[in-house]
């Protein structure tokens, strides 16, 4: 009997790998597990990782695939030390995010209807994408360290540069310190994720096969 599609997409992202079915297309293979274009769609109709600004829709698919896979290695990672709790609230909080990116909540629900998903399935998979998040900020934002020469260098270089292109006073830098400290932080920690999840995309046997 075929599998649901909702059910197929929290199996695959619940369930060890040993037990993950094939269903419609396939979309990518991480060792053992398998991504389908289905679950793809579902992600593009509840608008569940956001679009960049000027990208195709083809593009918009094929970023999706890569964040799934992405998030699918990070949480291999994750369960070696334990998920963490996520408080209801943080999770709430999460979902009216997502509510946002629609211009009503029956918006929302008429596109949780046609990927087949309860808005409490889309609950659980907040709820892993916020473990994730957790485990990144327990494990490499401590090591991000910004100081106070990176902080001046920024200021003096891409900060100014921007704020006089496009014809906004450039306030002094002490007013500035902690807003451009956060940017750099930011910037460093994306780095920090990016490096993590080559290693372990490098670690794994990862197969793309399509994202339509």
């Amino acid at each position: 009997m075929r599998m649901p599609k909702r059910l197929f997409l929290i199996a695959f992202l619940l369930a060890a790998p040993a037990f993950a079915v094939t269903v419609d297309r396939i979309a990518a293979v991480i060792d053992r597990q398998v991504l389908t274009v289905s679950e793809v769609n579902q992600m593009v109709e509840v608008r569940f990782f956001p679009r960049v600004a000027g990208r195709s829709e083809d593009d918009y698919r094929h970023d999706i695939l890569e964040a799934l896979i992405a998030q699918a290695l990070r949480y291999r990672d994750v369960e070696r030390f334990g998920a963490q709790d996520i408080p209801k609230d943080s999770i709430e909080a999460r979902l009216v995010e997502i509510q946002h990116r629609f211009a009503s909540p029956a918006e929302l629900d008429a596109a949780l209807a046609r990927a087949e998903l309860t808005p409490d399935e889309l609950r659980v998979l907040i709820k892993r994408q916020l473990q994730v998040e957790a485990y990144i900020q327990e494990r490499f934002a401590p090591m991000v360290f910004v100081a106070n020469e990176d902080i001046a260098d920024y200021y003096n270089g891409p900060w100014r540069q921007q704020r006089v292109g496009r014809g906004l006073p450039v306030p002094p830098l002490n007013d500035v310190r902690e807003e451009i400290r956060t940017l750099i932080r930011s910037r460093q920690l994306d780095q920090q994720i990016e490096t993590w999840t080559t290693q372990l995309r490098a670690r794994a046997n990862v197969d793309v096969y399509a994202w339509r």
